[in-house]
């Protein structure tokens, strides 16, 4: 991502149904940037998550895509003179934000979590910000990160123009760490790196955001449609991330939280405790599978969508009817099938995760 999604949020920020059968259009005219992978691409084998989706989406709705091609980076001028002047219909990752342009553009429901990452070597593993003072932290020129971290103090900053000359000096060890734009520090640990570091969300202000589908505020018909599409497509998504290299993990803190055993809120034995590994690895399952529609940490502030509500709806049920809706969907409220994509000890994971959750 040269400028790309990162500049295109920043830039914007500042200033579950049946499928639907068929689309109110012929075909599906999508906005999207010619050169910003992990995102999209004109060309080339890899086209890019937020292409792939737009097909899938269309492919759905049973109308061919056709795309725009304009660069992202200038922000809510991208928008206006692609969306807005009538050139496509749908813009795959704009910022989910109620506020947005919100007198001419309308949001479909948010389809994918992303925001800043630190990326550092395998082992240690990192568990806090903190635990990079002292080395060389790689950052882009006046992002949150650098902004963050120089006010915090006790790091040795590297600063680049562009977050690929960070990563690249990461590779080259110079660094022993950067802190920048998560999808693209995933998708070069993917490509460039084998995989090999450890890439971790980090949890902050202005750090996470969410991507959703604007469309011209007037085409509500259309909106509607695409949104019942993404909730079917959650576990395409998912892979679609995964594919990309999109840091899926749970994110990290800026200060390192003591390890201690956390309370599974069960009827049938209130006190018996897991540890804390075991949510974490539920709350990672649950951030990569579930969040896109349920938030991050399953903290939605839409009541229906609440997990958090689940005891209080359920009692001693809970958990048989959460087992249930994960395998085997629920059609009627928009919820996709999962049963075919995580197996029995990852849905107990994120039930374990859940069920620390609860109010």
């Amino acid at each position: 991502m040269r400028k790309g999604a990162l500049a295109l949020v920043c830039a914007l920020l500042l200033g579950l149904s049946a499928p639907v059968a068929a689309a109110p259009i012929a075909k599906l005219r999508v906005c999207a940037d010619p050169d910003n992978l992990p995102f999209s691409s004109e060309r080339g084998p890899e086209r890019g998550l937020y292409v792939e989706l737009a097909d899938l989406v269309a492919a759905r709705l049973g109308v061919p895509a056709e795309y725009f091609w304009w660069r992202s980076y200038f922000g809510k001028r991208t928008v206006r003179n692609t969306l807005l002047s009538d050139e496509c219909d749908a813009y795959f990752g704009l910022p989910y934000d109620k506020s947005f342009m919100s007198q001419t553009v309308a949001l479909t429901r948010p389809f994918l979590d992303m925001g800043y990452a630190v990326i550092a070597a395998r082992p240690p593993d990192l568990a806090a910000v903190d635990d990079l003072k002292g080395r060389r932290v790689a950052v882009q020129f006046s992002s949150s990160p650098q902004l963050l971290l120089s006010e915090r103090g006790g790091f040795e900053l590297v600063t680049f123009r562009e977050p690929e000359d960070a990563l690249g000096a990461l590779a080259r060890r110079e660094v022993d760490a950067a802190f920048v734009w998560g999808p693209v520090a995933g998708y070069f640990n993917k490509q460039k790196l084998g995989g090999v570091y450890q890439v971790a969300p980090v949890a902050g202000p202005g750090l996470q955001w969410q991507a959703a589908v604007g469309v011209r505020k007037r085409e509500e018909s259309l909106r509607v449609a695409i949104d019942g599409e993404l909730a079917q497509l959650a576990p395409d998504i998912a892979r679609l991330a995964a594919k990309y290299g999109f840091p899926s993990g749970p994110a990290i803190g800026f200060e390192r939280v003591a390890r201690s055993l956390v309370p599974l809120l069960a009827a049938d034995n209130p006190a018996t405790t897991v540890p804390a590994d075991t949510v974490g690895a539920g709350r990672s399952l649950f951030n990569q599978y579930c969040s896109h529609c349920h938030a991050p940490n399953a903290l939605s502030p839409e009541p229906s969508r609440d997990l958090r509500r689940l005891r209080a709806r359920y009692g001693d049920k809970m958990r048989d009817v959460a087992v249930t809706a994960v395998k085997e969907g629920r059609p009627t409220k928009g919820m996709p099938t999962w049963g075919d994509v995580l197996n029995t000890d990852a849905i107990g994971k994120i039930l374990t995760f859940l069920e620390s959750v609860q109010n």
